[in-house]
């Protein structure tokens, strides 16, 4: 294969688009080397000047400091970035790409905003887990997605769509059973309402013990995790005792709650950029600030499908605004969300990781408004 150079600098999104057509979409053996520009160590938090980062097979297998820049190997394809900032895909831990419009649409929207792997908390009929094996097979553009199956909710409750709703343990534990058998990587259970009702009816419980152990049953015999809508008080700590993984959403808690959160070990994703929309922005604010007092860990994610998609950055700025740094909010969408999900070769530029890149004109860690305007985007090393 003939060498590509691209000199990025000069360039607009839309130019580098065009340049780069053709040019993105080789076999996964070809080589890739990324030169010029710098890119951001997650887990530090600072910028790092880029010598070349050197991609093989969709992953990163050697990071050259600039004093030790060697030629590309014969038939490298080479991508100049200087200028740019590089930084690892970024992560959204809570979307819903089959609702609100055409699925593939959804998904292409958001990996063109940098969101490389994504978590779908919830479709009808086994859409999610559909969308991610058409994304995995190259049928359609999209970022990697983790899928769970159905919303499995009390009748009646805030789940009340798409036929998801269960009455008592043994309805539960058989929709948690054929949420795993239709393919779903984790399971989601609605343990209580909206905000509302967690300022209104704060010890309000919608699944109770019950119907959520049964699920949490079926989930740990197959190595599965639970993630809980779980917005209120006593849901909230239901959920987190119980053994849910992760909150879908910044839960509304006092200061004793948020410490039973932390002491078991539940990781709450944030969405405050929906949920701080509504009345209750002070309560969520309020609690939020407690639960990262206690140190409960939080990671990034949208509720994409309610938040218009390809607009997940707008979390990032959410964050920000709460009072993280943008490193930290940096850190909630990379090093922290891949913890979540047990993907040790994400969230970082390093040797050894998938090669999901979003490229920005500037320094991140100074105007995370960058994140709305991504220069480039690759997943495993080609341009969608």
């Amino acid at each position: 294969m003939r060498r590509i150079a691209v000199l990025v600098a000069p360039l607009s999104a839309l130019a580098l688009g065009l340049l780069l057509q053709g040019a993105t979409s080789p076999p996964l053996d070809t080589t890739l080397v990324v030169r010029g520009g710098e890119y951001l160590d997650t887990r530090a938090g600072v910028l790092r000047p880029n010598g070349a980062i050197v991609v093989r097979d969709g992953r990163i297998v050697e990071i050259q400091p600039p004093a030790a820049v060697r030629n590309p190997p014969a038939g490298a394809r080479t991508l100049n970035l200087d200028g740019r900032t590089i930084l690892p895909g970024l992560i959204d831990a809570h979307v819903h790409l089959t609702l609100a419009g055409d699925p593939a649409a959804n998904a292409l929207a958001t990996l063109r905003a940098g969101f490389t792997t994504v978590v779908d908390l919830g479709s009808a009929g086994g859409a999610g887990p559909r969308l991610r094996d058409r994304i995995a097979r190259g049928e359609a553009p999209g970022p990697s997605v983790i899928a769970a199956g159905s919303w499995i909710g009390a009748k009646g409750g805030v789940c009340e769509f798409g036929g998801a709703t269960v009455a008592g343990a043994e309805e539960a534990r058989r929709r948690a059973r054929s949420d795993l058998e239709a393919g779903a990587d984790l399971l989601k259970v609605c343990v209580t309402g909206w905000p509302a009702d967690a300022v209104a009816a704060p010890d309000s419980v919608e699944l109770g013990p019950g119907p959520l152990d049964a699920v949490l049953e079926v989930a740990r015999a197959a190595g599965r995790p639970v993630y809980a809508h779980a917005i209120g008080r006593a849901g909230a700590q239901l959920a987190a005792e119980h053994g849910v993984r992760a909150l879908a959403h910044t839960p509304i808690v006092d200061s004793a709650t948020a410490v039973r959160l932390k002491a078991a070990g539940v990781v709450v994703i944030s969405t405050l950029a929906t949920l701080t929309a509504g009345p209750q922005k002070e309560e969520l604010l309020r609690s939020f600030h407690l639960l990262r007092a206690v140190g409960v860990p939080v990671v990034l994610g949208t509720d994409a499908g309610v938040l218009p998609h390809g607009r997940n950055a707008d979390e990032i700025l959410a964050l920000v605004e709460a009072g993280l740094t943008p490193a930290e909010a940096i850190r909630a969408a990379t090093v922290e969300a891949a913890a979540l999900i047990g993907r040790r070769d994400l969230g970082e530029i390093a040797v050894g990781a998938a090669a999901d890149f979003v490229v920005v004109a500037g320094d991140p860690l100074t105007d995370p408004t960058l994140f709305a305007r991504p220069a480039l985007v690759l997943k495993a090393g080609r341009q969608p």
